[in-house]
């Protein structure tokens, strides 16, 4: 299970991506493995306008996987489905690499945003 402290972090790279708050995000994950250009071109690309998702909905996050590097730092792979105004919950998915790195502090990369 995610802890919380992770799902807050699923939480303010949706709200940036909903915002459309590209290079923002991009500085948040370093520009690791997505560029600002990148998000934007699959959030345009998919043709539909990301809506911020109802609070329940990140009780359906998706750990695809979960790795303990080291006594402190933790990975968890995370699948989250995004919201858009004409779909509603949609096919376009999130894929996030959340690190804890110590007790209460993470980092995310994007990993990807697709169908």
């Amino acid at each position: 299970m995610l802890p919380e402290e992770g799902v807050n972090a699923v939480r303010l790279v949706v709200a940036l991506l909903v915002r459309g708050e590209y290079e923002d995000l991009e500085t948040l994950t370093e520009g690791r493995r997505l560029s600002a250009s990148g998000m934007a071109d699959a959030i345009t690309g998919y043709g539909c306008d990301l809506i911020s998702p109802p609070e329940d909905a990140f009780g359906e996050l998706t750990l695809t996987g979960v790795e303990q590097v080291s006594a402190e730092e933790r990975v968890f792979r995370v699948e989250f489905p995004l919201w858009t105004a004409q779909e509603g919950r949609s096919r376009l998915r999130l894929r996030l690499t959340l690190t804890e790195v110590m007790d209460g502090v993470w980092t995310a990369e994007l990993d990807g945003i697709g169908a």
